[in-house]
């Protein structure tokens, strides 16, 4: 069976809030907050869980909305399902924050989307079109170890 994990990017007041990563993969690196999906969880109330327990902020499940699934194969072999989510809020959040996790800041959206990024995790650039279309597509990732290939959208047939 595949891991069902979830990525999201929420926006705030003061810029979109990511996790410069503590652990492998990719110590860092910034990425979207999110993680495994439970048992008895919809994806999106695990990704819920995951915002709060990466930045301590409460917010409702309803208002994550679905932006896509990403299948993620590693040397060819599917190794599990990402669904995508965006939100934005009116509320504050004191960043930057250490956690367990690694730093929780608020970056300026402009930052996140120039072309020149080197700071992200190899595949979230390649996804922010996708979070900003909202469209819930389904898209395939191919990573050969470590080491990103390639995005692009697929059929669910």
């Amino acid at each position: 069976m595949t891991k069902q994990l979830t990525v999201g990017l929420v926006t705030t007041k003061t810029g979109v809030v990511l996790i410069n990563r503590a652990k492998p993969p990719y110590r860092g690196l910034w990425n979207g907050l999110g993680g495994k999906v439970e048992p008895g969880e919809t994806p999106r109330e695990g990704m819920a869980r995951e915002f709060h327990e990466e930045c301590g902020l409460v917010l409702p499940a309803d208002l994550f909305q679905a932006c896509g699934l990403v299948h993620w194969y590693v040397d060819g072999k599917l190794l599990g399902d990402l669904f995508l989510f965006k939100a934005q809020t009116g509320q504050e959040l004191t960043l930057p924050m250490q956690t367990r996790e690694g730093i929780v800041a608020a970056m300026d959206p402009a930052w996140l989307k120039a072309p020149d990024n080197l700071g992200l995790v190899p595949d979230l650039g390649a996804m922010l079109p996708y979070f900003e279309g909202g469209e819930n597509v389904t898209l395939r990732s191919d990573f050969e170890g470590e080491r990103f290939l390639g995005l692009k959208a697929v059929s669910d047939d």
